[in-house]
């Protein structure tokens, strides 16, 4: 089922927290504390939460979309919100957009990409990598909008744990944007991509230098949010996803030398096709040059002529014994014999 946003009225699939064009986050049936359920000590073991598909937990988000939408309606949240605000501590909003950020990366590490050339494989991981950045840019949105103080969402720089762990927060969407953006041109510079072509290989090399770079920046940056932050339960993360250059890299060098191979076995085969056709050639031409062959009528095949003194080679065929149907057609004994 579309649902339609109503600050900005684009279609919004139904699961979807957030409005991938605007970022305003979108109504929940019930809101849940997530927070409740977890004992103090978990964020101290880095007890991990249940995964949850992106925009479709209600635990995973509810805070996000009560504070979303309180702030858009101007709604009072109460004496439980504001102690949760309060500077001492990260806020509700900013915690409920790393919960989906963190759900976003374990679901993108379960599907990770993979190398092909295939053309509409390449096509659909393009055009599913652009979902995946529109996820991420709604999040920024949200961030933005909901995140840290009302001293930053208004511009102003503040030293509130609340406001540092959120600009943290955007440090490492905006990483994540970046690598996703990254990839998205690896994917694009596949299609029709020749191996053999050193140019298309250095290029492709390039990219994924860039990408291991920015996978890195993923976990960096994601983990220096974490770092000393007791209202989320992951202590550190390392998701696979970030580390997609590195797998790919070897994927693509088994290609490259597998067209490598495949090309010098066909430059082979034609080598050897085209040899065995010069044989055939020669073969060919050889016994054409055979059948018009004839015993020499001078010497009678045997090359030579016997005289007084000694051997001489035959004039007519000029010691082989043999001479053309057409000059034993012109034979003369008295031509030779006198």
């Amino acid at each position: 089922m579309v649902t339609f946003c109503q600050k900005c009225g684009a279609s919004v699939r139904e699961g979807n927290r957030f409005c991938t064009e605007c970022g305003r986050v979108m109504p929940a049936e019930v809101p849940v504390d997530h927070r409740a359920a977890v004992p103090p000590a978990a964020a101290q073991t880095g007890i991990k939460k249940e995964k949850k598909g992106f925009f479709s937990s209600p635990a995973g988000i509810a805070l996000v979309v009560i504070i979303g939408v309180a702030v858009v309606a101007g709604i009072a949240l109460g004496a439980f919100f504001l102690l949760r605000n309060s500077d001492g501590k990260v806020d509700a909003e900013t915690v409920g957009v790393w919960d989906e950020y963190e759900s976003l990366l374990e679901e993108n590490s379960e599907g990770v990409p993979a190398i092909t050339l295939d053309q509409a494989a390449l096509q659909k991981t393009q055009a599913d990598l652009e979902e995946t950045r529109k996820k991420v840019a709604a999040l920024e949105k949200t961030l933005e909008k909901t995140g840290g103080t009302e001293a930053r969402r208004s511009g102003n720089d503040t030293n509130s744990i609340r406001d540092v762990k959120a600009d943290q927060l955007a440090e490492a969407l905006a990483a994540y944007n970046a690598y996703v953006q990254k990839m998205k041109e690896l994917f694009a510079a596949l299609v029709g991509a020749n191996l053999l072509d050193q140019n298309v290989i250095n290029n492709l090399n390039a990219i994924l230098a860039d990408l291991q770079k920015l996978g890195a920046n993923v976990t960096v940056t994601a983990n220096k949010f974490l770092d000393g932050n007791a209202q989320v339960v992951t202590v550190k993360v390392d998701p696979p996803v970030a580390k997609f250059a590195e797998k790919f890299q070897a994927d693509l060098q088994a290609r490259v030398n597998a067209a490598v191979q495949a090309e010098q076995q066909r430059l082979a085969g034609e080598q050897a096709a085209a040899a065995a056709q010069a044989a055939e050639l020669e073969r060919q031409k050889a016994a054409a040059e055979a059948a018009q062959l004839v015993t020499c009528p001078l010497c009678g095949g045997v090359g030579t002529i016997e005289g007084g003194d000694g051997r001489y080679i035959c004039p007519f065929c000029g010691g082989s014994g043999v001479v053309t149907r057409a000059k034993a057609a012109q034979f003369d004994p008295a031509d030779w014999i006198p």
